[in-house]
């Protein structure tokens, strides 16, 4: 019962103590509030990168800062992964790609099939990205908060795009 109470205790402190930070607050006051969670799309630089760890240089998006290329390594029956070295990461924004597409064709002689297909796109600069209030301190349960428009900044020294 007491945990239970004090459980209510804090979830009542936290949403008083965060009433003020709304979708009209600054992206650099939501991020420095504790237990609340912004949710961004990725884009896929080799691997998903959150929006807000980007920025846009010329017409590529590029991580903000180096991130941590890894390796596997299996050592017997145990598998560990190792930093082997950082880098900045980047990706066109209007991109295009070759992606082969199979599929088994049925029938008593089933055979599989595989084609080419050209995916393009481009990523957005402005995407609305969802705010969650962490509930427990084991960030196991959160919800649902505001929505924000988040832009992408140009990366330092880049000029404005027309």
């Amino acid at each position: 019962m007491k945990a239970l109470f004090l459980s209510l205790l804090t979830l009542i402190a936290c949403s008083s103590a965060f009433a003020t930070v709304n979708a009209n607050s600054s992206w650099e006051e939501i991020n420095a509030t504790p237990y609340l969670n912004p949710k961004a799309p990725t884009v896929y630089m080799g691997r998903s990168i959150d929006y807000m760890m980007v920025c846009r240089n010329g017409d590529r998006l590029q991580t903000t800062k180096p991130v941590d290329i890894t390796e596997t390594r299996t050592y017997g029956d145990r598998q560990e992964i190792v930093v082997v070295g950082r880098e900045i990461l980047s990706t066109p924004i209007h991109y295009s790609l070759v992606q082969e597409n199979c599929f088994s064709q049925g029938g008593q002689n089933s055979r599989t099939v595989c084609k080419k297909q050209r995916i393009t796109g481009s990523y957005p600069m402005t995407v609305q990205v969802p705010v969650y209030q962490l509930l427990t301190p084991k960030r196991t349960y959160q919800q649902y908060r505001f929505t924000k428009s988040y832009t992408i900044p140009n990366c330092a020294g880049e000029p404005t795009p027309q």
